[in-house]
């Protein structure tokens, strides 16, 4: 036992580390390259924390636990919306009213629409992982496209761009470590927290919906929690939540496609939690009011039943 706690300890000093190397070497990265914060929430922190979910999802199939693989996926966004946008939104105000933005939050809403499909209807076929990986591609071609946007809107400034071209190869070789200490530091937050749930005899549906998700998740709440503190622009925040969520559903679920994944699981309740979240931040544009204290304890509240709803059932 004494053992498992002190892995615990240091996987999450590694993803400390890894959130604050990660964050800090993708911002100036993609400030090199002319970038918007919310692309490189996107695209870099969003990839970058989604690397968990798609290594422990691997795992779990070729193990043949399936179910953790799905329950770690839809967990981990349902983590990342209630959990950590929930935190972030307590803690400093999200802006969400940008056009840019709102973008996002109608492709997240058409991403949550085709993982109640893939669930409910398809399966886990190779129908399913078509479509799947049809809408990552997609994704990545129109945030490719805001890029070349961003490009002419953003003008780097000639001193931060000659800094940034000293340590260019030193910021790569930061994001790639921050990236692996995520990684390292999610699995043995996942191994050492399930063997502790173990010992202490809770179930391992328990373990997997519950704790596997919030391991995973881990690294996006480091990163959203080191950049309200440090107060990064929150588009940082956003896009590393939608970034991620998109990652996780359109890639991680693709891949995992090539097994044999039989859904067994009632997802209703993560499919309600997951529209109700897509539309209640669709409702706060409409309304012209951004992510705040409100919208922060209402996602909290809301992470709140459903975990008590997976502990109970």
């Amino acid at each position: 036992m004494l053992v498992q706690v002190v892995i615990l300890i240091l996987s999450i000093v590694a993803l400390y580390f890894g959130a604050e190397f990660a964050l800090e070497s993708a911002e100036k990265i993609g400030r090199f390259f002319g970038l918007s914060p919310l692309v490189i929430g996107l695209v870099l922190i969003g990839f970058g924390t989604s690397l968990p979910e798609f290594f422990v999802s691997q795992i779990a199939c070729q193990n043949g636990e399936t179910g953790i693989a799905l329950g770690n996926i839809v967990g981990s966004n349902i983590a990342n919306l209630f959990l950590i946008m929930g935190l972030s939104g307590v803690i400093t105000p999200l802006f969400i009213l940008q056009k840019e933005i709102q973008r996002q939050l109608f492709i997240h809403l058409g991403l949550t629409l085709l993982l109640a499909f893939v669930v409910f209807y398809l399966g886990v076929t190779p129908l399913s992982t078509l479509l799947l990986f049809l809408f990552f591609i997609a994704f990545l071609l129109d945030t490719f496209k805001e890029m070349k946007k961003s490009r002419h809107l953003r003008v780097v400034d000639e001193d931060d761009e000659e800094e940034v071209e000293k340590l260019e190869l030193f910021l790569f070789g930061k994001l790639i470590a921050g990236f692996a200490l995520l990684y390292i530091g999610g699995e043995y937050l996942v191994t050492s927290g399930s063997t502790i749930g173990k010992l202490w005899g809770v179930p391992s549906y328990v373990i997997s919906a519950v704790f596997v998700a919030f391991g995973t998740s881990f690294p996006e709440l480091v990163t959203a929690l080191i950049a309200c503190v440090k107060k990064k622009n929150t588009d940082l925040i956003t896009g590393n939540i939608i970034g991620s969520n998109i990652f996780n559903v359109s890639f991680v679920m693709g891949s995992i496609g090539f097994y044999d994944v039989k859904i067994t699981q009632n997802f209703m309740i993560e499919m309600v939690a997951l529209g109700f979240a897509s539309l209640f931040l669709l409702g706060l544009v409409l309304v012209k009011r951004n992510f705040g204290k409100f919208g922060g304890l209402t996602f909290l509240s809301g992470y709140g039943y459903v975990v008590y709803y997976w502990v109970s059932h």
